[in-house]
């Protein structure tokens, strides 16, 4: 009896996903008909699945506008406005916050910079700002990705961290879903920052991805079969974690520090217009982290490597010489494309939501295995800062 029980369960949350997808990719409302077409269900089931989720507010009905003879056929859309879901990102220099429906879309953006503690309350005030800032209900919200810099245990509390020391110890995750009074995940930020690349930006379409950013400091993550590769402690991809281990001659205190110009970037930007001394200092930068770079993909064999360093647009001036540092350092003739990132400095911010969907589909649709809308999250104009 359970087995039975448990099939038609299952059957029941397959019609649901299906008729619920259909009408969240749909721009209008569609009507039963054109529903039983797309999924393929018999009308009578789709009525009875659209009846379960108007009752969740998820779907609600209205008359398409219909030329001709007769009673308009009743439609249904998407009631995407009825929940939220929210991520945030923080760091030492600030927090910026991002808010979808439920169907993924951005409705809501913000960043506020410290102007003092990097604490919890920071993080708050980002995410009602953000609100606030696009007139949305906060009761609305769902759930919460939360993206930070260091070490963070599976129960969501922050163990070590150099960028944010007050925050060590704090069990996050609890101390926010208590405020909040809804379910809160935190990460890592730079493992947010790749899982949002694989999902739907520069690493789309593979299943194992290295990703390297490359800004104040160095930071390395690492996906693998579409997940994040954790580790037993959680230290994949921390190779700050050695002793003695300098990825450049020039890092301070794991702070990237260079003699061309005052910044990564601007070492970055001359470079790609044709500044001798700016290439010089990224083909011997590349020279230096190259060793790593390769010990990595040696152990990994990823499909291909993500790179954040700076303006999109000036990417390839760090690209090019990485790739061939990197070459020089293999013995096989194989190696994965070196590629520029899609989602830019809102890749962690967009892992974090993602991941939120993740973790808690289905307290946030009331439906089982409902899939995140990775498509849409990411699907935002590309920034280049």
């Amino acid at each position: 009896m359970d087995t039975v029980r448990g099939a038609a369960q299952a059957e029941r949350s397959a019609n649901q996903v299906a008729c619920l997808r259909s009408l969240a990719d749909a721009d209008t409302a569609r009507t039963v008909g054109a529903l039983s077409a797309d999924t393929g269900l018999s009308r009578p089931t789709v009525h009875a699945v659209l009846d379960d989720l108007v009752d969740r507010g998820l779907v609600e009905s209205t008359s398409p506008a219909i030329a001709g003879p007769g009673r308009p056929a009743k439609a249904f859309r998407f009631a995407r406005e009825s929940g939220l879901v929210a991520g945030v990102d923080l760091g030492p220099r600030g927090a910026r916050a991002v808010i979808c429906d439920l169907s993924g879309q951005r409705v809501g953006y913000t960043e506020l910079a410290a102007e003092g503690a990097v604490d919890l309350a920071l993080l708050q005030r980002t995410l009602y700002a953000a609100a606030d800032e696009s007139s949305l209900d906060p009761k609305l919200i769902r759930a919460v990705g939360v993206g930070l810099p260091g070490v963070v245990e599976a129960d969501g509390s922050l163990r070590v961290s150099l960028a944010l020391p007050d925050l060590v110890g704090v069990p996050v995750a609890e101390v926010l879903s208590a405020e909040l009074d809804r379910p809160v995940a935190v990460d890592n930020d730079i493992k947010l920052a790749a899982l949002a690349e694989q999902r739907g930006g520069a690493g789309r379409g593979y299943s194992d991805v290295v990703y390297l950013q490359i800004g104040h400091r160095l930071s390395v993550s690492i996906v693998l079969n579409g997940v994040i590769r954790q580790g037993r402690h959680r230290l994949a991809g921390e190779l700050g974690g050695q002793r003695g281990m300098r990825w450049t001659r020039n890092a301070q205190r794991g702070q990237l520090v260079w003699s061309s110009h005052s910044t990564g970037a601007a070492v970055l930007k001359a470079a790609a217009a044709g500044d001798v001394d700016a290439q010089a200092e990224l083909e011997d930068f590349c020279d230096q982290i190259a060793g790593r770079v390769t010990t990595v993909l040696l152990v990994v064999d990823p499909e291909v490597v993500v790179v954040r360093c700076g303006p999109t647009q000036y990417s390839d001036a760090l690209l090019r010489p990485l790739a061939a540092a990197v070459r020089k350092q293999l013995v096989f003739p194989e190696h994965p494309p070196f590629v520029a990132s899609a989602l830019g400095r809102e890749a962690v911010v967009l892992g974090a939501v993602g991941t939120a969907f993740d973790r808690y589909s289905s307290g946030i649709y009331g439906v089982h295995d409902y899939p995140s809308p990775w498509h849409r999250i990411t699907n935002v104009e590309r920034t280049t800062k």
